[in-house]
């Protein structure tokens, strides 16, 4: 008796197990947004049946049946499936109320993407910008893509074959570009992803000025002079064009500022003639040697060098931005004293106001904590 109970137990188990691949019936790779039947293909031994979705929305129920539409969005690596829960027969003929059978379901949904290319252009930039569809989720790739183009006040869409699209610009227009995905044997298209653009304003004049000069911008926002007081003041002439007009003999830096779409683009003016920068050499000179002195700078003016007094020091101008000092005659032991090296501009606007100092400790002996 117990041998006939376990083999009726075996072949319980096995009737069920190759049963249990047919108990829902329907589609497992559905398209995302429609609306898909699964039956039901069991016996409940108690006679009852409830469903459970993950990822999807119940349209209807109907005894051993069920109408899903499946979410097109999609957590980790997607884990949509539909459940029957039911009660199953156990060999001692009573009824397990807890049994369910599940069917995995994989969406064709498509994966979001990231949109690389170019968020800025510069303003009266014409010709063609490349943006490409970066995919986040390689498991859900994409056939088709649907590129959408907000410029100049109308909206265009563009469909690819290929994560990649080609934006012909034409004008000042563009504001931003979205892109969705789908596979081809859906109608669904997946997760749109915008990208912002901003058209830049581009700057037309010197980068210097003695007395005053006209700027052209192309595509400018709200216009401004930064840091301007004193130095210099700014005319809005009309057809795009400002003019900056030096203040006096005034010397310094001023900004030209264009505001637009809530960010700033600017354009350094040197008003008159300004040092600045640093002397690099060493903080010290022994009595009988020479040192070289450079000025760093970015321009290339000349430059006015003195130094502080000192009948034992000889200056040497080696070029525009360097100079040597060398000693002669005596000064006692153990003698120290300060002297100051002094660089100033000249540029064709005149002889700078401001120079650029070094101090140095000129001495008749070596302290090793001048090394």
């Amino acid at each position: 008796m117990k041998i006939k109970l376990v083999i009726t137990a075996m072949l319980f188990i096995l009737f069920s197990t190759l049963r249990a691949q047919d108990v829902i019936l329907g589609e497992k790779n559905p398209c995302p947004e429609e609306t898909y039947e699964y039956i039901f293909n069991g016996i409940s031994c108690d006679g009852n049946l409830t469903w459970s979705v993950n990822h999807g929305t119940v349209i209807q129920t109907t005894s051993n049946r069920i109408k899903i539409s499946w979410h097109k969005d999609f957590v980790g690596n997607g884990s949509w499936h539909v459940r029957a829960h039911f009660s199953r027969q156990k060999s001692d003929g009573s009824c397990d109320a807890s049994s369910y059978h599940e069917l995995p379901i994989k969406v064709n949904a498509v994966s979001a993407f990231n949109i690389i290319g170019d968020r800025e252009i510069p303003g009266g930039f014409r010709g063609t910008k490349t943006y490409t569809a970066q995919i986040k989720n390689t498991l859900f790739p994409a056939t088709s893509y649907l590129w959408t183009v907000y410029s100049g006040g109308t909206t265009t869409n563009y469909t690819t074959t290929i994560p990649s699209f080609n934006l012909n610009i034409t004008d000042d227009g563009p504001k931003w570009i979205s892109v969705q995905g789908k596979n081809s044997t859906c109608s669904s298209w997946g997760q749109s992803i915008k990208a912002d653009i901003f058209t830049t304003t581009t700057f037309t004049g010197p980068d210097n000025l003695c007395d005053e000069a006209t700027y052209t911008l192309i595509n400018p926002g709200t216009v401004t002079l930064e840091d301007a007081s004193g130095i210099a003041i700014l005319t809005a002439l009309g057809n795009n064009q400002w003019k900056v007009t030096r203040t006096g003999q005034t010397n310094g830096n001023v900004v030209l500022r264009s505001i637009i779409d809530g960010k700033s683009y600017d354009k350094e003016i040197k008003i008159g003639t300004i040092t600045t920068g640093t002397i690099s050499g060493q903080a010290s000179l022994q009595l009988g040697e020479s040192r070289t002195f450079t000025l760093n700078l970015l321009d290339n003016t000349d430059y006015q060098w003195s130094i502080s007094y000192n009948p034992n020091v000889i200056l040497t101008k080696n070029s525009a931005t360097s100079i040597t000092l060398s000693t002669t005659g005596s000064v006692p032991m153990g003698w120290s004293e300060n002297i100051i090296i002094r660089a100033k501009a000249v540029s064709s606007c005149g002889t700078a106001t401001n120079d650029v100092t070094k101090t140095i400790k000129f001495v008749n002996e070596r302290d090793p904590r001048l090394d």
